[in-house]
């Protein structure tokens, strides 16, 4: 290839390139200007479009609701006024999702409008995994994430009970926030929800813990399902070591057939459980 041909073919290859640039420069300058007269379609058919239709869902919690849909559309309602007949712009999306998310069977909402003229709002409820009765004769439930949740009206669950020397009340944050830091702070309700997860974990103590009893020692006792007596597993420390040492006891009493033998079974000792027996008052021990 001679020069002279060599340099023309070097002009071409930039030409071509040129040429490439300026194309997708056009195209980009054509694809904003149709976005922005898009944006701007969208935003007068909002403002022509009036929302005929509230559309609520609400995910069941272990085939329960805690919440229903007219509860939920009563909420957004008193929060943005009368929704079905207003412009979809003047629908204020962020008022109802705070009125319906400061609810507290609420885990979670999502709240949006549609271009065919619909408000949608889709709600995940609160897993409860106990109820608390508290000593000013409040009852409330416990969810999985460590929140408190008002009982509903509509469905009651058959979950542990906690009782006894029990303070707290409903709170907006989660005790679980508080793990897994130090114990300053901490109330007995942080406690029980550590309790919660603690048998949670294992199969046979969800089949066999139906209420807990906090005593004024702060200490956990065991009305179980299994057995006629209470059992003291004390305070949260070490609990997984001392159900699977109470988990031993029983199986060896069950297979002795003297269970309800003992009145009461202390487990809050380090490395044993004390059953003390109903006839004599005598003790039997299981290292």
């Amino acid at each position: 290839m001679t020069k002279e041909k060599g340099n023309i073919f070097i002009k071409n290859i930039e030409r071509r390139k040129r040429l490439r640039a300026i194309v997708v420069y056009s195209l980009s300058i054509i694809g904003a200007v149709g976005l922005f007269v898009a944006l701007g379609f969208v935003g007068k058919k909002q403002s022509d479009t009036r929302c005929w239709k509230l559309e609520v869902q609400v995910e069941l919690s272990d085939g329960k609701k805690f919440i229903d849909e007219q509860q939920i559309a009563a909420l957004a309602d008193s929060a943005s006024d009368a929704i079905v007949g207003k412009s979809l712009n003047e629908v204020d999306l962020g008022a109802i999702h705070r009125a319906i998310a400061a609810n507290s069977s609420v885990r979670e909402v999502h709240v949006y409008t549609t271009v065919d003229g619909r408000c949608v709002i889709k709600v995940k409820q609160r897993t409860p995994i106990a109820r608390i009765f508290n000593q000013r004769g409040e009852s409330y439930y416990l969810d999985a994430e460590g929140y408190t949740m008002e009982l509903s009206e509509l469905t009651t669950m058959k979950l542990p009970v906690f009782t006894g020397e029990i303070t707290d009340g409903l709170r907006a944050e989660s005790v679980a926030t508080n793990f897994p830091d130090s114990l300053a702070g901490k109330t007995i309700l942080d406690e029980i929800y550590q309790f919660t997860q603690v048998i949670a974990r294992d199969t046979f103590w969800r089949a066999q813990i139906e209420h807990v009893y906090v005593n004024p020692a702060f200490e956990f006792e065991i009305i179980p399902r299994v057995g006629n007596q209470r059992v003291n597993v004390g305070y949260i420390y070490n609990m997984e070591e001392k159900l699977r040492k109470l988990h031993a006891f029983y199986e060896h009493a069950v297979k002795m057939d003297d269970l309800d033998r003992f009145s009461t079974l202390q487990a809050q000792y380090s490395g044993q459980v004390v059953g003390v027996k109903r006839q004599y008052g005598g003790t039997s021990i299981i290292e």
